[in-house]
């Protein structure tokens, strides 16, 4: 448990019996443990006492009793209070004074540079919103270009699913025919497989190996029956040159015949009739 401080007047009065070498050996270790713990303040009046002190015990008087002696030195010492605290008050009034006036100065130093500074503040701000709406402005464009592409990209795809769910209705078809395809003169390497349904006369074509298209040359597909050539259908390939397209429009196969298909390069875009080279052909046999 912390020792509790003595108030001022308790410490002066122990000090002085102190100083003056009248306390008992228990009072006197009982002040020096409080001199231990004195503040500052404290410290300097011990320090003014003890020189006021031995001054007493070393003068000549007609009384130099314990008691007298206490009594001169506390009232010198009270006299030396009054005296440093009225000079104290003096100077705190001087400075007050002086305070007064560069507090005045400062404020309107303080209300210009205020005033300054939130004009900077006032326009940094003003610079970021800007900023800011032109970023954001910039967002939302790009946002709104990316939210385009990706509508594009889904539409794309659910046609691309379309196209294969048919391609799957045909290959569940109860009367399918492979023709094969084998490259010609102006392109050996080249290869195709066409699955038909004869039930529905549509087809699924998958074609492989086809150089790629220059200027305005275009693929085409032909079905080929008694010296007769129909046009199917016009086709592009990939970077690898394969293809892959379902078509409906082999309704000219009803008839009963042998026929062919065949890959024409057309080389002036879609032709009615087959004048480009032939690059793969495959023959289906009804017997």
């Amino acid at each position: 448990m912390a020792k509790q401080q003595p108030d001022r007047e308790t410490f002066k009065e122990l000090c002085a019996d102190y100083v003056l070498n009248i306390l008992d050996q228990d009072e006197r270790m009982r002040f020096e443990e409080m001199l231990d713990e004195a503040t500052e303040e404290e410290y300097e009046l011990y320090e003014q006492m003890r020189t006021k002190g031995n001054e007493l015990l070393l003068s000549e008087r007609e009384d130099p009793s314990p008691e007298k002696l206490r009594e001169e030195l506390l009232a010198e010492v009270e006299d030396s209070d009054s005296q440093a605290s009225g000079r104290m008050t003096k100077r705190a009034e001087e400075v007050s004074d002086e305070e007064v006036v560069n507090k005045a100065a400062e404020t309107e130093e303080t209300s210009v540079s205020l005033t300054l500074v939130l004009s900077i503040v006032l326009g940094f701000i003003c610079l970021s919103l800007v900023f800011y709406a032109f970023s954001l402005r910039s967002d939302i464009s790009t946002q709104s270009n990316v939210i385009a592409e990706q509508e594009k990209q889904i539409a794309d795809l659910q046609n691309e699913m379309n196209e294969l769910q048919e391609m799957l209705a045909i290959i569940d078809s109860r009367q399918l025919h492979m023709v094969r395809l084998s490259g010609m003169e102006a392109n050996p390497f080249g290869y195709g497989n066409v699955v038909w349904d004869s039930q529905n006369n549509r087809a699924v074509v998958r074609l492989a190996e086809l150089p790629a298209p220059v200027g305005d040359e275009e693929y085409q597909f032909w079905a080929i029956f008694d010296n007769k050539a129909v046009d199917i259908s016009s086709f592009s390939v990939d970077d690898n040159g394969n293809a892959l397209f379902m078509t409906d429009n082999l309704d000219a196969l009803d008839n009963g015949d042998d026929f062919s298909f065949a890959v024409t390069l057309e080389s002036d875009g879609r032709s009615s009739q087959p004048d480009g080279e032939m690059h793969l052909m495959g023959s289906f046999n009804r017997e």
